[in-house]
């Protein structure tokens, strides 16, 4: 998240506060700060004053400047087709550096110049390249970027997944004024939308997944420039400015954390918005990108046209522009699974359904429709308000969480007093009562992560600061470290696989549908809620179809002889089960005493196993190899067998079915796979051993 000083300060006053204080206390307090930058990308910036402004002797389109910049005069050769005698403008003296830039003495074309006037874009402020910037205020040598009001510096932070409300920046601001011990001055707009005549606009959703739907109907704005302000706030936020209707739409986003959409009044007919969810078709958006739309996807309809992809972005159709006359508010709460599920297949990660996708304040909704109407009448001269229509409800329960005040101490280890605790609680807006040894607090509407006692407690802590903590050395009983049956006989086999020269390997646990199949896979896959693609939408349920990607992979790159093995746990929904999968192909790695090479088919990996198994304490007599109960599809059905241990089938060896070679570009391909949960419960066979003799055998030749 990137958060405005200069925003921030407007509602909590940070001006006595430098940066790098503000940042530790933010990262102390559970919001990591990542980095600070400023909105002006350069340094060594100051106003200047065009004195005379003549065309360069030697070009059509560079004009010579003398520039007054305060302390001295220079010469600036300029190739802005705006400038002009009398300007005031933005000069990088020699040694600024600008993105991509360093500025040095140099001659154009024969005439010398010290400095550079710039445009915005050179500043890395706008993308407009069209000329130099002009200034309204300042005198020579001042700081351009306070000129400009752009002196802001923008902090970013890497929010946790429970801290969701500090999207919003008015909750930022209680926080940091609780923190630091500040007032905060949040401006006043409650109930500024419940104004307005009788309307004809009517709401509607056809989904369970919009649980409330607002909309009012504003006949009259007028569309200009935004305030300074605004248009600072929302480019130190990344967010482009366009006019001040539609920034106000993006600025409400950033104080309330609830994303709200404008429409054009005359575009939708009859006046009507609903959501629908079974929609399958083709939408173009803001971005000028068009959008396949399928079921389950929420759209906003005007009667049969979308007008917006719900909780992400709104469509070109509808959207405001420099002749619009009036507008219709759309603020509505969205299913977050949905939102995001959505937004993730279509490659949209918008403002808004980063915020749709996270919990929310549940009264964000009749929040921001406020502002809206406070902000619009205020800056688009917002006139012949209509009543503001919704559809569903806001289910909000004012929650209260109580902790004794004697277990805050137990847990911490301090001995704060009540009065401090007391005095965090307050701080943080929480309205705390107490009552002998019970402090019983009245959680806000915004903050969704705090529901139990431990909750509260995090929070004394964490205001007060975990530097109060004494160093104490944990009391704990000592133990010895020791294997259990298990992983002894896990460390046993893969000891054994390593000394037959194996490659031991670790898959990924993430598969395809297809993967998931076959005579040896588990049933009853689960699938993820939210997978990053098709090819990682499963948890595993076998284990050799990963080893062969690897095998695939390491022979494309000329490995063409290897014998790899992996153990692993597969998991789902109705069985855990481990195993282990081997694999090889070519040539077994160790030369024997003769100096010869042994191929890895199946007569290998089945002396190998047996030879494992012996170490295990199982003898040959107890395992046998049945050609039987296997997937043809997958595994030759002429080499291939299932695994028995004491007549109950354990696992498969085989060699690769011809198609799935080909298919892989192996020539050849052995696989064994067996679940191991049956050998370590199994019963091992007690380990048979002679004393050695006293009278050691002699033998002589007495010819």
């Amino acid at each position: 998240m990137l958060l405005s000083r200069k925003l921030l300060n407007k509602y909590v006053d940070v001006s006595d506060i430098d940066t790098d204080t503000l940042c530790k206390k933010l990262t102390e307090a559970g919001f990591e700060v990542e980095g600070v930058s400023n909105v002006v990308k350069g340094t060594n910036l100051v106003v200047g004053h065009v004195l005379t402004c003549q065309k360069h002797p030697d070009s059509d389109h560079l004009s010579v400047c003398t520039v007054d910049i305060g302390e001295s005069i220079e010469q600036i050769v300029c190739g802005a087709p705006n400038v002009a005698q009398d300007q005031k403008v933005i000069v990088a003296k020699n040694g600024a550096e600008l993105p991509g830039l360093t500025i040095k003495p140099t001659k154009i074309r024969g005439v010398e110049s010290n400095g550079m006037i710039c445009s915005l874009a050179e500043l890395g402020v706008e993308n407009d390249h069209e000329g130099i910037h002009v200034l309204e205020q300042g005198n020579p040598g001042d700081d351009a970027k306070v000129a400009l009001g752009i002196d802001d510096e923008i902090i970013d932070i890497d929010l946790t997944p429970n801290r969701s409300d500090f999207l919003g920046m008015f909750a930022v601001a209680k926080e940091v004024g609780a923190i630091f011990e500040r007032e905060v001055n949040l401006p006043k707009f409650d109930g500024a939308s419940h104004v307005g005549s009788e309307t004809s606009l009517k709401i509607n959703s056809d989904t369970e997944k919009c649980s409330y739907f607002s909309g009012k109907v504003i006949s009259e704005i007028t569309i200009k420039e935004s305030p300074d302000w605004i248009k600072n706030a929302l480019n130190a936020s990344g967010i482009r400015s366009i006019n001040n209707v539609v920034d106000i739409s993006n600025l409400v986003m950033l104080e309330t954390g609830q994303p709200l959409h404008f429409y054009d009044i005359d575009f939708l007919n009859n006046q009507t918005l609903n959501v629908r969810d079974d929609l399958e078709t083709t939408v173009k958006a803001l971005d000028d990108k068009e959008y396949l739309i399928q079921k389950g996807d929420l759209v906003i309809m005007n009667e049969d046209t979308p007008v917006g992809i719900a909780g992400i972005m709104g469509l070109g159709n509808s959207m405001i522009h420099e002749k619009s006359r009036g507008l219709i508010i759309e603020v509505a709460s969205f299913d977050m699974v949905s939102v995001r599920k959505t937004a993730n297949r279509l490659g949209l990660n918008t403002e808004s359904s980063q915020r749709f996708s996270k919990p929310m304040d549940p009264l964000a909704p009749t929040k921001a429709m406020d502002r809206a109407v406070q902000l619009l009448i205020e800056y688009a001269d917002a006139k012949s308000l209509e009543k503001t229509v919704t559809y569903g409800g806001i289910e909000y329960i004012p929650k209260t969480v109580a902790v004794k005040f004697s277990k805050i101490n137990n847990y911490l280890g301090t001995e704060l007093s009540k009065d401090q605790v007391m005095d965090v609680f307050t701080r943080l807006d929480l309205n705390p009562k107490l009552d002998h040894d019970i402090i019983t607090c009245h959680i806000p509407s915004y903050r969704n992560d705090l529901n139990y006692d431990v909750d509260l407690i995090e929070e004394v802590i964490r205001i007060i600061g975990y530097d109060i903590l004494e160093e104490t050395l944990p009391k704990m009983d000592m133990t010895a470290g020791s294997l259990n049956n298990r992983q002894e006989i896990i460390q046993q086999i893969e000891s054994i696989l390593l000394g037959f020269g194996g490659y031991q390997t670790l898959t990924y646990t993430l598969v395809n549908d297809e993967m998931t199949q076959g005579f040896e896979a588990l049933s009853d896959p689960i699938r993820l809620m939210s997978p990053m693609s098709d090819n990682r939408a499963y948890l595993r349920t076998q284990l050799w179809p990963s080893l062969l990607e690897t095998v695939s992979y390491n022979n494309a790159r000329r490995q063409t002889s290897g014998l790899y093995f992996e153990i692993s746990k597969l998991y789902t929904d109705k069985a855990n089960q481990e195993r282990l999968v081997i694999a090889g192909h070519g040539q077994y790695p160790k030369e024997n005493w003769k100096k010869e090479t042994i191929d890895l088919d199946f007569y290998a990996l089945k002396g190998m196993f047996i030879e494992m198994m012996d170490h295990l304490g199982f003898t040959s007599k107890r395992i046998s190899f049945v050609a039987e109960e296997f997937d043809k599809d997958a595994f030759h059905p002429y080499k291939t067998a299932s695994i028995l241990l004491d007549r109950k089938r354990i696992g498969v060896l085989g060699h690769l079915h011809p198609k799935l070679l080909r298919e892989k570009d192996l020539n050849d391909l052995v696989i064994l796979e067996v679940a191991l949960d049956e050998i370590i419960e199994k019963k091992k066979a007690n380990i048979k051993s002679n004393p050695i003799s006293p009278y050691p055998n002699v033998k002589r030749d007495l010819s």
